[in-house]
């Protein structure tokens, strides 16, 4: 859920935030700023807290495309209310459903003019995380992730469509672990990064990200003493601040 905010100027108006939520780590999108006389001004935000991004993570494997394992059958029975934990209380799409979503999605891939195939991993924690198996794996991929994202979000708008808009399940499309390999890249980024802005008194903005990747550098930079995060922008592709503590007033980004 997102909370607004004001302030003479932006850097107040998170100062504000901060106070609020007990946190810095969080994404903040500009939705109003207006000059004023004497350089007076008012600046407002939403702030969306760290913890209401989802975990786009999930691995594992399956003995089949659509996971008859001994995992998928313990949710597939699951009625609401059963079960120790939460997860448990999701009941999985049916097969007919889930053999509609890969459909869905191989029949964009072809209409791309490229091959794919669909199989499902792991269904857990509210993910059910498809591989695709492609001869065009770098395409379907795309520059930083973009073209997969593109193609999990419209999985994840028919899923909403043939489920139900209050479906509990959220679509993953990985190609050959590129998940997993962009997690790791992108935090040993930002404590590359962080280092160099905690040495140097500075802070710096990252490349524009989408909400999950945002989520990883601010849960990789969380626990550490000499620099805070934060988002700015508007849209998906917002980019991550981090921040030195003892960061210079006039500092580059």
């Amino acid at each position: 859920m997102a909370m607004e905010f004001e302030g003479r100027t932006e850097q107040e108006a998170v100062a504000k935030a901060a106070a609020e939520l007990g946190s810095e780590s969080f994404d903040v999108e500009v939705l109003e700023k207006a000059g004023g006389f004497f350089g007076k001004g008012k600046v407002r935000i939403s702030v969306r807290k760290l913890s209401t991004i989802p975990d786009p993570m999930g691995y594992g494997n399956s003995s089949s495309r659509f996971g008859k394992d001994k995992a998928g059958a313990a949710y597939e029975n699951k009625k609401p209310g059963q079960g120790e934990k939460a997860g448990k209380n999701k009941v999985l799409p049916t097969e007919k459903q889930l053999e509609d979503i890969a459909d869905f999605v191989e029949g964009i891939i072809k209409h791309m003019g490229y091959a794919g195939k669909m199989k499902l991993g792991q269904q857990d924690a509210g993910k059910l995380v498809f591989e695709i198996n492609s001869p065009q794996s770098g395409i379907l991929i795309g520059k930083r992730g973009k073209n997969l994202d593109s193609l999990q979000l419209l999985a994840n708008a028919y899923l909403g469509k043939i489920v139900g808009e209050d479906n509990p399940w959220r679509i993953i499309l990985d190609v050959e672990g590129y998940r997993e390999r962009r997690e790791k890249s992108l935090i040993r980024m930002a404590h590359r990064v962080a280092d160099e802005t905690a040495k140097n008194g500075t802070s710096k903005l990252l490349e524009p990200l989408n909400p999950f990747e945002r989520r990883l550098i601010h849960t990789a930079i969380n626990n550490r003493e000499d620099v805070i995060t934060r988002s700015e922008g508007t849209g998906l592709y917002k980019r991550v601040r981090i921040v030195a503590k003892n960061a210079k007033r006039k500092s580059p980004s």
